[in-house]
């Protein structure tokens, strides 16, 4: 299930954490996967692994990055700042008082910190976006720039939103055909069991090189390697014991969003799969539509041109690792950065 961005929304009372709703695309992605699931059972198939592929805006990648600052900010452990209300969150800041110029200062001038450096980085990427200039700015705008940016911040996975609407659309249908409670539970639990969610990615390359190693994991596990040996093996390691194991690759996206999708299966994907490639109906009309085809096509031309020319690789581990280290390393740069770099490499 081809995730394509979130919308962010006021958070529910009482779920902090719960402010992202899914798009049509995802909606319809998910009703899809939920009907060939249904079908591939009813046909005696109940060896199939759904994952759900999790997506981010790329431009809330700083934010992501920044988030240790803000729970230094507020008092808080990092883990428990999704959780924690928005108004609380400004209260425990305005109680704190940190200084965030004084504290990029001191982050930046401590070759201990490195880790924290990426953050600061990532804090000031912020600030350039919003034209704030920290050295400038008072330290009460510095926090509201921060706070207003985390406001924002898509706090739960897509890919648990679309795990949550299928094991509830496969109940529904299972119901509507007259299957017994029992019977529904059954089959729910056991899709439950054998669905998985891909960390939420930047874009649809990192959605697969994400995907990947998760499928691979659960098909050597099905041949009785031991789960913990499997954690520990690389993608490389995974993709050779699996080499002559042939198996079906089954993609859903929406119909603006499946070009991009199956130029990155063929370019990425294992040569031991078959891919197969179905197209969700969004029901957008056709100047959203078309608004959405367009942005696909500018998106495939510039993978087309990162992939083969600035990664040089069609391994789905190699290409993982240099995205990661684009995106979230020490030396990461700004998406806009990456996106001016390709087009000068056209």
């Amino acid at each position: 299930n081809i995730a394509r961005g979130e919308e962010v929304v006021e958070a529910e009372i009482g779920h902090p954490d719960r402010n992202v709703k899914l798009p049509p695309e995802s909606v319809a992605n998910t009703d899809m996967v939920s009907d060939l699931y249904v079908r591939a059972i009813e046909s005696g198939n109940t060896n199939v692994q759904v994952v759900h592929t999790g997506r981010m805006n790329n431009k809330t990648i700083a934010m992501a990055t920044a988030m240790p600052i803000l729970a230094e900010s507020a008092g808080l452990n990092c883990e428990d700042v999704i959780h924690t209300p928005d108004a609380q969150i400004r209260k425990l800041v305005a109680r704190t008082r940190v200084d965030l110029n004084d504290l990029m200062h001191e982050v930046d001038a401590d070759p201990t910190m490195q880790d924290m450096q990426v953050c600061t980085r990532a804090l000031r990427r912020i600030y350039e976006a919003r034209g704030v200039d920290p050295d400038i700015a008072s330290p009460s705008e510095l926090t509201d720039a921060l706070l207003d940016e985390y406001e924002k911040y898509p706090r739960i996975s897509t890919s648990t939103l679309m795990r949550e609407q299928m094991l509830k659309n496969v109940a529904e249908k299972l119901r509507s055909e007259g299957k017994s409670e029992k019977e529904i539970n059954e089959v729910v639990g056991k899709l439950d069991e054998f669905t998985d969610e891909e960390p939420d990615s930047v874009d649809t390359v990192t959605n697969f090189t994400n995907s990947i190693p998760i499928i691979l994991s659960k098909q050597l596990i099905k041949e009785g390697y031991d789960a913990d040996e499997v954690g520990l093996m690389s993608t490389e390691q995974k993709m050779e014991l699996l080499a002559d194991t042939e198996m079906t690759a089954v993609f859903v996206a929406d119909i603006a969003h499946m070009p991009r999708v199956m130029w990155l299966a063929d370019y990425l994907m294992p040569d031991n799969f078959k891919l197969v490639f179905v197209e969700s109906r969004t029901d957008l009309d056709e100047d959203a539509l078309q608004k959405s085809m367009e942005r696909e096509e500018r998106s495939l031309n510039l993978t087309r041109n990162w992939l083969p020319n600035q990664m040089g690789t069609r391994n789905p581990a190699k290409v993982s690792k240099l995205a990661d280290e684009a995106y979230w390393g020490k030396g990461s740069i700004s998406n806009r950065e990456i996106n001016a770099s390709i087009q000068q490499a056209k």
